[in-house]
């Protein structure tokens, strides 16, 4: 038997909404096909509306002024050595048969990286001291140990994240015991501000500016 009602409108068909505001605009761009994989690697569309629904709170004019947005503007490629430095008896240098470049190995998703500079020691025992410079990624979701910044009330302090069956805290990481662990009480207003992925240091005897 043959439908009559076939084509012309249906309901629920068509590109499904994100929040209140249709998929109703498009964007098109050209792209070298290497950065056309790269979009497919992140995930494609996902990746690109993600990315362009930020929250406010990544734009400059709402955090800390002493909060760096990465820019990498620049590309540059160092070699990278075919096998790993001895840190017991020397080996005879080998040649590299590749480069790496420090942005991409950095840098998840440009828009919501910054680099923050360490202040105080209660993170010594996760290899993180004064001074160092942490890559933070706001737009990661905390996992089970991640080491994060929480920005609890005005202050803003790393620990490592810990979930526990009654919730979660912030464990210190400095065995001298002059740090404590923080618990959320009532009254405090506990915000994320990102996940970290790389501790940057300098072990020349000048300080990274």
């Amino acid at each position: 038997m043959s439908d009559k009602k076939r084509g012309g409108y249906r309901p629920n068909a068509g590109r499904k909404p994100i929040g209140d505001e249709a998929l109703s605009a498009t964007i098109i761009a050209r792209v070298t096909p290497k950065q056309k994989e790269n979009f497919k690697t992140f995930g494609g569309g996902d990746w690109l509306r993600s990315a362009l629904t930020l929250p406010e709170i990544m734009e400059s004019r709402d955090l800390p002024d002493w909060v760096q947005r990465v820019n990498p503007v620049k590309q540059l490629s160092v070699p990278v050595f075919q096998y790993s430095v001895q840190a017991g008896f020397p080996s005879p240098a080998e040649s590299y048969k590749e480069t790496l470049d420090f942005n991409e190995l950095l840098v998840n998703n440009e828009s919501s990286t910054f680099v923050l500079r360490v202040s105080g020691e209660s993170m010594v025992d996760a290899g993180i001291f004064e001074d160092d410079l942490i890559v933070v990624d706001r737009s990661r979701t905390p996992k089970n140990g991640d080491i994060v910044v929480m920005q609890i009330d005005n202050e803003y302090t790393v620990k490592r994240f810990m979930k526990t069956s009654d919730g979660f805290y912030l464990k210190a990481e400095n065995s001298s015991g002059l740090y404590k662990d923080i618990y959320p009480e009532e009254g405090q207003e506990w915000h994320l501000f990102g996940v970290v992925n790389y501790a940057i240091k300098s072990l020349a005897a000048r300080k990274v500016s």
